[in-house]
């Protein structure tokens, strides 16, 4: 029943890569295609085994994975199921014939097969329009005795990596308690791999443990959030103790707000500082997303052999490490701001500069608001030396102006109805430059004149905040 299911197989394959109106064979290793294609020799005392690669663009490649894919039944019949990637890997570099076949092979296209296990190599050349691909085909061959003594080989070497491993798991927690945490990960990682086509034993199991409970314990802590350079700690819980974790790599993004920041860092005695270039801050605040890149844990296990679930173990447990990191504007060191609302009179509109105070202030913006300034200063000559320097005595780097303009409508409908209309400048006390300007309107009704008023100004104000707050915290 193996043998018809076999042969059914190669039949489809065969016949797959010639068909097709677009594919033409354009070269082929023989003139007729060797009939070990389509039943395999059957020879006392010995094993045949056909890898098949199709479709490569490459025939140096194709040449590497039909080998590895005939391997990997040799395995299979030796009785090695799991962690075959990594054990075929090992064979075929070790193999120093295999190795300069392949050499051979990638130069000429042709490769001698005397000698070795590898009893026949047959390739079929391709192209579909300008496309160019390779099938290739090798029969290996293996006596009942090779087997034998490969399994007892790899059953000798599997002892082997159990005694080293049993011998260098010390040295895993003794590098973690010198506070060589990421040396430790990485030394447990090379083990699990050796071991990744003996899952059932013991000793697979206890570094598998270790591998788990380090990812585990590794949290990170936010320690700094005072000015332009956030500051994160890393450490790694074990048996009772903290310890620092040098030489994560961390990743710092924006999740709220924008700008431009100083990633990826590595922890230094256990903690990491991502400088912040630039910064726009949404609603007074910054968000950041710090986290390790899950391929420094998970690449050193590329080649080991792990079920769905422990993989899923150690996966969740890295996306769990990110933290969020808020900063406010108000944290940041940037720019104090004066602000200033007169009418069309050149009079000061207080309680509009208060409302407006009190909105910039919730998102974080400093703020001050003088009752006295030098005298004569209004919306349309504010650009005075000596008001520049009262400003600068005082600290001052940002200069917010505005020109409020109520206009009383009349009566709609026995309600009161009231235009509110605002010209702004945002201006940088340092350079004198203006970072905005802007004129908003808002129009409102209420039983009278007053409560209109003081309605559709309230209105404007939460008109104009956001737009004023997105300038001002741009550090």
């Amino acid at each position: 029943m193996l043998k018809k299911t076999v042969f059914l197989i190669i039949l489809t394959v065969v016949f797959s890569s010639v068909c097709g109106a677009a594919v033409k064979k354009v070269r082929s290793s023989s003139r007729h295609r060797p009939k070990w294609l389509v039943k395999l020799p059957q020879e006392k005392g010995y094993n045949y085994f056909l890898g098949i690669a199709q479709n490569q663009p490459d025939k140096g490649v194709a040449l590497e994975k039909a080998i590895s894919e005939a391997l990997k039944q040799v395995l299979t019949t030796i009785g090695i199921v799991v962690g075959t990637k990594m054990r075929i890997n090992k064979e075929m570099t070790a193999d120093k014939t295999i190795t300069r076949m392949l050499d051979e092979y990638r130069e000429t296209g042709k490769a001698k097969v005397r000698g070795h296990k590898i009893k026949g190599i047959y390739t079929e050349e391709f192209v579909d329009g300008d496309k160019r691909f390779f099938d290739v085909y090798v029969l290996l061959r293996y006596s009942d005795r090779q087997i034998k003594a490969e399994r007892r080989r790899i059953e000798q070497r599997q002892a082997a990596t159990r005694r080293l491993a049993r011998a260098k798991m010390p040295e895993i927690d003794i590098m973690i308690e010198k506070g060589m945490v990421m040396d430790a990960y990485l030394s447990a990682a090379q083990i699990f791999t050796d071991l990744a086509d003996q899952p059932t034993s013991g000793e697979y199991r206890i570094v598998l443990g270790k591998l788990k409970k380090i990812i585990n314990g590794i949290g990170l802590e936010a320690i700094n959030l005072k000015g332009k350079k956030p500051k994160v700690k890393a450490t790694l819980r074990w048996d009772g103790s903290e310890i620092p974790v040098d030489m994560l790599k961390l990743e710092a993004e924006f999740s709220s707000g924008a700008g431009e920041i100083q990633t990826p860092q590595k922890t230094t005695g256990g903690t990491a500082e991502f400088k912040i270039e630039k910064a726009a801050f949404q609603g007074g605040i910054l968000k950041l997303k710090i986290f390790p890149p899950p391929d420094q844990f998970l690449n050193p296990l590329e080649n080991a052999y792990m079920d769905s679930s422990d993989f899923s173990f150690l996966k969740k447990n890295i996306d769990d490490m990110a933290i969020s990191v808020i900063l406010k504007a108000a944290d940041f060191g940037g720019r104090k701001y004066c602000l200033l609302v007169w009418d069309e009179r050149g009079r000061r509109q207080d309680s509009f500069e208060v409302s407006l105070t009190k909105n910039l202030t919730n998102a974080g913006i400093s703020v001050r608001t003088f009752s006295r300034i030098p005298s004569g200063v209004n919306f349309r000559n504010f650009e005075d030396e000596n008001f520049y320097g009262f400003l600068r005595k005082q600290e001052i780097g940002g200069l917010i102006v505005g020109e409020l303009k109520i206009v009383d409508n009349g009566s709609v409908y026995n309600l009161r109805s009231v235009s509110a209309n605002i010209s702004l400048k945002v201006i940088d006390i340092k350079n004198r430059k203006v970072l905005a300007a802007f004129e908003k309107t808002q129009t409102g009704v209420q039983i009278n004149f007053e409560r209109a008023k003081i309605k559709t100004t309230a209105e404007l104000v939460k008109k104009i905040a956001p737009q004023i707050i997105d300038i001002a915290t741009v550090q």
